[in-house]
């Protein structure tokens, strides 16, 4: 659901630079309708004057003391006569009494203006009316000449029809030029946020000016100083690490070593207590060492050094040596599943992430248990797999494992919970893919890791 004050620049703009373009062509269309319907509405009234001015010059003083007019049939036919609409007139007295005409026609007020043009009805029809006033000996008389307004009507949606459809086109054009025009205008800020979206999640290198408008330059210049202080902050957290992983890993191998004699040479009771110091001992030694793999492998993901053609047979037989021991305290046979395979990478590191589940997998599984390391290529896409028949994995912690420092809930013996974050470390920075099942009949764990057929890196 999308929050209240959230807005479009874009859309702002558009609605900015469209509606005032929109109301503007509307009041254009209406100005041109106007302007050029006047000279149709003056014409028009023009012949209704001249028709009044042909009936007022056949007034003529009568024998009486009222106006008499001469209009012979053939010239009130030639008057009515028009294609599209009904001609009517009347001539009135200067009284405003009937003389001539249609008589039910209306008569305007008896001291008109000359010439007079009003709008009226008659029989029903909106109707225009031209009115002059004639002086004759006999008196005054008013010469009223109207027509329906058909050719009127008709005249209006023409002009009006030509107006709208000129000012369309115009108005579209505008619309057309402004939405690409706003389009292009925001292409560079579209070119900026492609660059960010193409990132990883660790690339803090700075953000290009080049081709950034002036507007948005401040906030590339702040957002920079923000990834340089990133930038900063992880360095000091790696170099801590590695500095802290350094200093202790020797004084702790010195340790172990004076523990296992010490333990070799102890009586039965104190030996145990000693077995005990030592396996402590070896947990703290194995948790600065993954630490430090982290810490180097955030570094190989940022700079992608070292990369080779990775044998993977090479990497089982390399994570399985060192561990034999291991497998032997714990009674759990550990053995491998070997077929052809390479990937490209860093060896070194798949050799940690394979090591780092080959331990868990040992910590997972019971005595008279087993763990299998398996290799090779499925579906032309090779892989390495580490089985065993431990305790598994919660299905509802499936999405936590990854996570540094997260152990799961079952888990048979203490650890830092740093190796699987190493696994998934791994497989990011070789764009494989990792998957993790129950083993047979529901048996252990089954974690897979896939490589693409042609790593990219």
């Amino acid at each position: 659901m999308s929050r209240v004050n959230d807005f479009s620049i874009r859309r702002r703009l558009l609605a900015l630079l469209l509606i005032p373009t929109a109301a503007i062509a509307a009041l254009a269309t209406y100005s041109a309708y106007r302007t050029t319907l006047s000279p149709f509405e003056a014409a028009y009234d023009q012949d209704l004057l001249d028709a009044a001015l042909a009936v007022a010059s056949n007034i003529e003083a009568g024998r009486g003391a009222r106006p008499a007019i001469s209009l012979t049939p053939d010239a009130v036919k030639v008057l009515r006569s028009d294609s599209q609409d009904t001609i009517y007139y009347r001539v009135s007295g200067g009284d405003g009494r009937f003389l001539a005409g249609d008589a039910g026609l209306p008569v305007p007020h008896q001291r008109i203006r000359n010439p007079t043009f009003t709008d009226s009805a008659y029989q029903g029809e909106p109707i225009r009316e031209a009115n002059y006033r004639v002086i004759t000996p006999a008196g005054a008389a008013i010469v009223t000449v109207a027509e329906t307004l058909h050719k009127r009507a008709l005249a209006r949606r023409q002009v009006l029809q030509s107006s709208l459809a000129v000012d369309a086109a115009q108005l579209v054009t505008a619309l057309i030029v402004i939405w690409f025009g706003v389009g292009f205008a925001f292409r560079p800020l579209r070119r900026v946020e492609r660059q960010l979206a193409m990132r990883g999640a660790r690339d803090l290198d700075p953000v290009t000016t080049d081709g950034v408008p002036d507007e948005i330059r401040s906030l590339i210049v702040a957002l920079n100083r923000l990834l340089r202080a990133l930038q900063e902050a992880e360095q000091a957290e790696r170099s801590f690490l590695e500095n802290a992983a350094h200093q202790l890993r020797t004084p702790l191998a010195g340790m172990l070593a004076h523990l296992e004699l010490l333990a070799a040479d102890s009586a039965p009771a104190e030996g145990e207590r000693v077995r005990d110091i030592l396996e402590g001992g070896r947990r703290l030694a194995r948790t600065t060492h993954q630490l430090l793999a982290l810490a180097r492998s955030d570094t190989a993901a940022r700079t992608l050094v070292n990369l080779e053609a990775v044998y993977l047979p090479g990497v089982v037989e390399a994570a399985i040596a060192p561990r034999i021991g291991a497998a032997d305290r714990a009674q759990v046979e550990i053995g491998a599943q070997i077929e052809p395979a390479e990937t490209r990478g860093v060896r070194w590191l798949l050799e940690e992430a394979l090591g780092n589940l080959a331990d868990n997998a040992i910590a997972a599984t019971p005595p008279g248990g087993s763990v299998t390391i398996r290799c090779g290529v499925a579906e032309d896409r090779p892989f390495i797999e580490v089985i065993d028949t431990g305790v598994g994995i919660p299905p509802a912690e499936l999405d936590q494992v990854f996570e540094r420092f997260y152990r799961a809930s079952n888990a048979r013996k203490a650890g830092s919970g740093l190796g699987l974050a190493i696994v998934g470390e791994v497989a990011r920075m070789h764009r494989a893919e990792i998957d993790i099942a129950a083993g047979a009949e529901g048996v252990g764990t089954v974690v897979r890791v896939t490589f693409q057929r042609s790593i990219q890196l």
